[in-house]
């Protein structure tokens, strides 16, 4: 029976669910939301979508989801695949984070946020060194670290904040999560930008005045369009989400 129950299935999560949601992170390629200052592209609106999948479906399923559907995006909206065919490592770290924090998972989803942090660090001490605007690196990720510390203090209620049927609560629980994953996504974006393009600094000297207003509005939008949306999927009984997966016991 257990065999039955699995087949079929990708971490207990339905394939047809995760098709669904790899079709949705392709077409929020088409749809641009802020233009990258430097980079001649865009963010879509898969700054909304892929924290959902990950709070929907899981660190497993949600990252494979986002994964296919964000390497499927960057072929046929290539106008915002900023990195080329490795763009779409940056929303599947978000889906990731989301996924984990949702899922109960909130220290894992910790070591990975810190390591994105630490890679920012480690990348300009080496890259930036003997730049004049260097200095920028140490509170660039102001806001990264405002997040990691809101994790570290809240993490292990995030879970139940999502499932609670409590609108305060579980919009308190999306907006921390899509900000922990966006943020992480940003960092990914920053390491690769800086590692293999030669980012330079004064680039993040403008950055530093606009990003965090991107990031915090692109979490807010998805708690916006995530509340009333899992909502919605719990009242009609769809067996997604973390009220729907995880075991009553697991903690």
């Amino acid at each position: 029976m257990a065999h039955r129950r699995a087949r079929g299935r990708i971490d207990n999560v339905h394939v047809a669910y995760i098709a669904v949601a790899a079709a949705m992170v392709t077409l929020a390629a088409y749809i641009p939301m802020f233009p990258v200052i430097g980079a001649g592209t865009t963010i879509s609106a898969g700054m909304i979508v892929v924290p959902l999948v990950g709070i929907l479906l899981g660190p497993t399923a949600g990252t494979l989801a986002t994964a296919i559907g964000a390497f499927l995006g960057q072929i046929v909206a290539p106008y915002g695949a900023i990195f080329g065919l490795i763009t779409f490592v940056c929303p599947t770290t978000c889906t990731l984070v989301a996924g984990l924090l949702a899922y109960r998972k909130w220290k894992t989803a910790i070591i990975v946020q810190g390591l994105t942090i630490l890679a920012w660090y480690a990348l300009t001490s080496i890259m930036w060194r003997g730049q004049p605007a260097a200095g920028v690196r140490w509170y660039f990720p102001f806001l990264h670290w405002a997040s990691f510390i809101s994790i570290l203090i809240v993490g292990r209620k995030i879970s139940d904040w999502i499932s609670s049927g409590d609108t305060r609560k579980m919009a308190i629980a999306i907006f921390l999560t899509a900000l922990a994953g966006t943020l992480s996504e940003h960092m990914v974006g920053n390491s690769i930008y800086i590692g293999l393009y030669q980012g330079p600094a004064q680039v993040y000297v403008f950055v530093l005045s606009i990003y965090w207003i991107e990031r915090t509005f692109g979490a807010l939008a998805a708690t916006f369009v995530g509340v009333p949306l899992l909502v919605g999927l719990r009242k009609a009984r769809i067996d997604v989400g973390p009220w729907a997966l995880l075991p009553k016991s697991s903690k």
